[in-house]
Formats: structure tokens, sequence, C-alpha cells
């Protein structure tokens, strides 16, 4: 039976009430918080009509309370945002994008997270983003964030809100209304990528390298994978015979779960590499060191079929490569540095930055360069969509598309 309340103003008049349907205990024995409602009494209607009317509305909410139909949009963002993110989690959303959220909202939360989410408008948002952009925000430089990262805090809010919206607890999405800063698309130069003669060069560097080491970096530059799906790269795998690799597994890492595995970012990540013949003969020769080390470990082994693994066969983490670049970055450009006291001011070769996202995009700018379409360079780096590859590249494409140009007037000049 519900719980009906009056609520009286200063003169003893009642003006609404207000309607309790409790829902029992929890588990633990504590009290759960009841549904609650308040009914404004209108002016001029009499005791009778009040009652009729009363009943009638208490009766109704008591039983939609009872089929869990009653929504709660008094709680506060903060609450909602860990609801909405154990939903995501349980409708199989990537653990590494919920760390992200969870990482995001902490910031969020001091600023908005005492809000109830019906109350949240636009403004309060701008607000917000607009002390993101303030000097000491970024608490490794001790500058402002820069819009990309803004826009990553308003992506989180916009989830939690568009959800909201969905369960029809707001009106509408603050987040949807609000003015976030716009965010440049990421775009590739010839800067940020290695040239065939660089290439070569490291690809020297690594005969001197670990067999391991030489290994990871060749398939990078051969495959234009991500790092954690060349880590998480298995034997099964591998098609020797037709001399490609079936990505369908990524390798990360955070805090909470440790190393663990994953299927690749997105949909159009899981594929099929062609690799080239040279590149698979060296791997048929790590996988010949690959089963000493197996068979030296004996009972020590751990048995999980990656390619590229700890001494006990688990998995390496997949900063690891990140790490051996750093290292690589310095042997060559020793080398470098050697080489140019010998060569002229106008022919000496530029120092680079090594990672393994670097092979990535040289292997597109190379691609490119060959005359490789577009929707081909997208499937091989896994793109999910083929204007993602245009937008990242586009700057390549136009130079490329300049050189032809170049060779036709020589040719028709």
């Amino acid at each position: 039976m519900a719980n009906i309340e009056a609520r009286k103003d200063k003169d003893g008049n009642i003006v609404s009430y207000r309607i309790k349907v409790f829902k029992g205990r929890n588990s633990e024995g504590k009290r759960i918080k009841p549904d609650m409602m308040t009914w404004k009494v209108p002016q001029g209607w009499s005791e009778k009509k009040i009652q009729k009317k009363l009943n009638e509305i208490a009766t109704i909410f008591e039983n939609e309370s009872k089929k869990g139909l009653i929504v709660n949009n008094h709680q506060t963002f903060s609450a909602y945002a860990e609801y909405v993110l154990k939903l995501k989690e349980q409708n199989g959303v990537k653990h590494k994008t919920i760390e992200s959220y969870k990482n995001l909202l902490e910031r969020i939360n001091i600023a908005i997270g005492h809000f109830k989410i019906k109350d949240l408008k636009p403004q309060h948002l701008n607000d917000f983003y607009t002390q993101l952009a303030q000097d000491g925000m970024n608490l490794t430089t001790g500058g402002k964030l820069s819009a990309k990262t803004i826009k990553e805090h308003h992506n989180v809010i916009n989830t939690i809100l568009k959800q909201a919206e969905k369960e029809m607890l707001v009106l509408y999405n603050a987040a949807a209304k609000s003015s976030p800063p716009k965010n440049k698309k990421k775009k590739v130069d010839i800067a940020d990528t290695l040239e065939t003669e660089e290439i070569k060069t490291i690809f020297e560097i690594l005969e001197q390298e670990p067999f391991k080491w030489r290994m990871v970096i060749q398939l990078l530059a051969a495959s234009g994978c991500r790092r954690g799906e060349i880590l998480g790269l298995k034997w099964e795998n591998v098609d020797f015979r037709n001399n490609q690799i079936f990505i369908n597994n990524n390798s990360l890492y955070t805090k909470e779960k440790g190393i663990y595995e994953e299927t690749p970012k997105t949909e159009s990540s899981i594929r099929y590499i062609a690799i080239p013949v040279k590149t698979m003969k060296l791997l048929k020769q790590y996988r010949k060191l690959y089963l000493k080390q197996k068979i030296a470990m004996g009972n020590k082994w751990i048995e999980k079929d990656f390619i590229f693994t700890q001494e006990n066969g688990l998995p390496m983490h997949p900063d690891s490569p990140t790490g051996y670049c750093v290292k690589l970055q310095k042997k060559y450009n020793e080398l470098i540095a050697e080489k140019n006291k010998k060569l002229p001011r106008n022919k000496k070769k530029r120092e680079i930055h090594i990672s393994p996202h670097i092979f990535r995009h040289s292997q597109a700018s190379i691609l490119i360069y060959l005359g490789v379409d577009p929707v081909t360079v997208s499937k091989r780096l896994g793109h999910a969509q083929v204007s993602t590859t245009s937008d990242i590249y586009s700057h390549i494409m136009q130079k490329a598309d300049q050189e032809s140009a170049d060779k036709l007037d020589r040719i028709f000049g």
C-alpha cells in the first residue's frame, strides 16, 4: 500500500501530497530507497475530487513501482555514470574503453558529479570545458589540456547523458546541446614516416639485435599492424603456405586486469594480411629458435601459443615494443651521426623518431606512393572506413599526386 503524506504551506493549507512506495530490504538487510513522487493539488478543487484523484494516482504509481517502471531522475550524475559503465561492460564494450571512461570520470565527477542528471544544462558543461582549457589543468606539463583531451571528456559525458535520454530520465541530452572545442582531425605528414632508405638502415642495425626484436620490428614494418595486434598474434594464425597472417587478437594491459587478450579495435580490424616472402622466411627461422626455447624451459613453459613471449611462454607486455624502439632509435641516431661526419652539409641524413606506430604510417605512405588505391590500403591497415585512411594520410596523398603531376609535366613538357 502506498504511503500518502500531505504537505502544507506556512498557513496550514495542503498544497501537495508526497506518495511513497516502500520496496523492502536488500540482501544486507538495509532498507531500499522507496520510489517517491509529489502530486500538486490543483487550485479550486473540492476535497472529494482531490481524494478521488489522489487515490487514483497513488494506485497507478504503486502498480508501476511494483513492475519496476518507476525511473529515478533525481540521481546524481556520478551515481548514474557508474550504472551506465556497468551497463556498457555487460553489453560488451571493451575493457580498455571502460578503463578510459573511469579515468576521465575522476575529473568530470569533481566538476559535475554532484548535479542531478535532470538539472544538468549545456551551460554547466560549457563552463567545465572552459575550465579544462585553463593553465594548470594539464597535470603533466602544468599547461592547458588540448582540445582533443577536452573532447574526450565531452564524449564520456555525452555517452552518459545519451543513455539517460534513451531511458527517458531527462528531457534532452545536455551534452548534445553544449559547445566543446573542435578537435582537429589527426593527419600524418611525410615527417611522421620513414623513408625506404631509413627502414633499410634500421634493418641493418636489427641484424645485430636479439632475433625476437628483429622479428617484431620486421613484422611491424611488413604488416602495418598495431603493436597490440603483433603481440597478440599466435602461431595458429600464421599461414606459411600462402604467406599471410590472420589478425583476430589484440594484446592489451590495464592495472586492473594486467596483460589480457581482446578482439581488435574494430570489426574491420579482423583481417588477413599478405606478408613479403623474405619476412615469412625470417619468421620460419624464428620459429625454430622459439621451439628450442620452449623445449629448454621444460615444465616452466606455459603454453599460450603466442609468437612473441616472455621466457616462460606468457605474453609480452604491450608497452615493451615502445621501450625497445627507444633503444633502437638511440643506436640509429648514433650511426647516422657517424655517417653525417663524412657527408657534405646538403646531404646529411636526418635523425628520426622511432616508435611501433611509425612503421604503420610508413607502410601506408609507401603503398600510397606506389599507387595502391585507398580501399586496399584501408583494408590492410584495418580501418573501419576508407574515409579514415583518406583523412589521416591526406597530406601524403596530396604530395604523391603532386609528384605524379611533376612526372607528367616532364613527359608532356
